[in-house]
């Protein structure tokens, strides 16, 4: 599939086809990357004739079990806590409770602008879609939600990461590859031989 990483040993998605039920977890956030995954994913896999739209929390996940009729996308973004100390030169700063909250806030309203285009996306498609917030880890979250919604398939964006710059701060997508416990697959960016087209 061209533009598209598979997890090594994992089977490559098939197309969704009427009456096989197909739960996908795609991990979104606010890069070009994320957008091209989903949009790849819209195009060349999932095609329904049905919108929905429902919003999650995190305790609620796994209730259902993907056991819908149809298959279903599940599209969540991870907000990562704001540290609440830093260390400039030797002293410990804890900022104040109206700047947590005011961090918070916009970490929210991003979240909500992130999950309203993803939405939309689908929406265009007519693709049923149901959006989670969550907070923590992006890399461990991720794999830990698509366990406890026992989805078939992971799909995540890549962001081109050099070898020195993933060897020192990591990949999210190469956490998932080598964590999740169901196929993931991973989408390149466009490139001008390499489109969604």
């Amino acid at each position: 599939m061209e533009g598209v990483t598979s997890a090594a040993g994992k089977e490559a998605a098939a197309p969704v086809t009427a009456g096989k039920t197909m739960n996908v977890l795609v991990a979104i956030d606010d890069s070009d990357e994320s957008f091209n995954a989903l949009q790849w994913l819209l195009d060349k896999i999932l095609k329904r004739t049905t919108v929905t739209t429902e919003e999650e929390d995190y305790n609620s996940i796994g209730k259902n079990n993907g056991t819908d009729d149809e298959s279903v996308l599940r599209i969540i973004h991870v907000m990562e806590p704001f540290p609440h100390y830093v260390f400039p030169g030797v002293h410990a700063v804890f900022p104040t409770t109206s700047i947590i909250q005011s961090v918070n806030k916009a970490q929210e309203d991003n979240a909500s602008a992130i999950l309203a285009h993803a939405v939309r996306m689908c929406a265009e498609r007519m693709v049923k879609a149901k959006t989670s917030v969550l907070e923590g880890d992006p890399k461990e979250m991720i794999c830990d939600v698509a366990e406890q919604m026992h989805v078939d398939l992971i799909v995540m964006g890549s962001r081109g990461l050099g070898k020195i710059k993933r060897a020192f701060i990591g990949s999210v997508s190469d956490y998932v590859i080598h964590h999740a416990k169901c196929p993931v697959l991973v989408v390149k960016p466009p490139t001008e031989t390499n489109s969604l087209t």
